[in-house]
């Protein structure tokens, strides 16, 4: 259980590190926070949300997590439903790339690891087999 436990994590520092040296998703994940800043600075500035309010509204709307029970305490001007449309349809398209670009770093990094240790597995059975090949011709 400790084994599997230190191979989890080692797996988990691979992905991390993949992805933080991943030139396409740094570039996605600084547009993403830009899409949250400029969502909340308008929902907090022009809107008037509450400041936690307008943060939890931006993230929730990027992640398609609906956080429109906020719309009951607050009613989006013209403009706000118009800017709300746009930071839409633009920040669930970058979000999804984002997403999409985890996924596949993380599916190269799991089977980069799974051939590791087949090649381990592999290089410790022919050292095995070895080993007792040149046992018994002794």
């Amino acid at each position: 259980m400790l084994i599997e436990l230190a191979l989890s994590g080692k797996f988990i520092y691979d992905i991390v590190k993949r992805l933080i040296h991943d030139k396409v998703f740094r570039t996605l994940g600084f547009l993403l926070f830009v899409l949250m800043l400029v969502g909340t600075m308008f929902f907090w500035l022009v809107e008037g949300l509450p400041f936690l309010g307008a943060l939890a509204y931006a993230i929730g709307t990027l992640s398609m997590n609906s956080p429109y029970h906020l719309l009951a305490e607050v009613k989006l001007s013209t403009i706000g439903v118009i800017f709300n449309i746009i930071y839409i349809f633009i920040g669930v398209g970058v979000y999804l790339i984002f997403i999409i670009e985890a996924g596949k770093t993380i599916i190269t990094a799991y089977e980069d690891f799974e051939k590791k240790r087949a090649e381990k597995k592999a290089a410790k059975k022919a050292a095995k087999e070895a080993k007792a090949a040149a046992s018994q011709n002794q």
